[in-house]
């Protein structure tokens, strides 16, 4: 029998929570780049370069983590709604150089749903999910022990060990990003991650 991890992502400590009703983001948020606006609930990012924008958290959030919030991406853009957590911010001398995970609907420049470990590519997962421009998702991703996993409207797309996890306590900050599209997010929280091992396996029946 084979012991693996069971992550219930329907519960577990909310340790924050952003509505995106004040439109003073720094007070929450590193704004690096890009055209973010916040407010009446809704937080847009913008960015028109071939290029990623992100926006981090000011909190550490170290440990077993879930992201859940609702994102939509804005017509005319059908492409790159993302996030990230188990990072180390924004590096303003090389963007090669960021240190975590990051995750998207419609990226890779093949509208693919995906979890990446950067920088890389050392270590990727890529589905086939296509999201459709204005319609809300609700995602909820994150990290619990070595393994990544993405869901989307409650149901599981992917997930990803890592053998080697991201574990210093400079890469523990979490944030939500666009690449070259325009994305909003809505309700954004970070629960600590409900999780436990299951043992499986497989008894003959003939």
């Amino acid at each position: 029998m084979l012991s693996f991890l069971q992550i219930n992502v329907r519960a577990g400590e909310l340790l924050f929570e952003d509505r995106f009703t004040d439109p003073d983001l720094t007070k929450n948020w590193e704004v690096p780049c890009g055209e973010w606006t916040a407010g009446d609930g809704k937080l847009i990012g913008r960015f028109r370069k071939d290029d990623g924008s992100l926006i981090y958290s000011r909190r550490q959030f170290p440990g077993d983590i879930i992201l859940d919030f609702t994102g939509r991406m804005l017509s005319p853009c059908d492409n790159d709604l993302n996030f990230t957590f188990r990072a180390d911010g924004w590096n303003y001398e090389d963007t090669a150089k960021l240190t975590g995970y990051i995750g998207g609907l419609n990226g890779w420049w093949t509208k693919r749903a995906g979890l990446e470990r950067y920088p890389g590519p050392t270590l990727r997962a890529l589905g086939d999910f296509v999201a459709e421009p204005e319609r809300d998702y609700h995602i909820q991703t994150g990290i619990a022990g070595d393994t990544l996993f993405l869901a989307v409207d409650g149901k599981l797309l992917l997930t990803l060990t890592d053998p080697d996890p991201i574990a210093s306590p400079d890469c523990a900050r979490v944030g939500l990003g666009v690449y070259c599209s325009q994305i909003e997010f809505r309700d954004f929280r970070v629960y600590r991650a409900d999780v436990e091992h299951v043992a499986r396996g497989y008894t003959a029946r003939f």
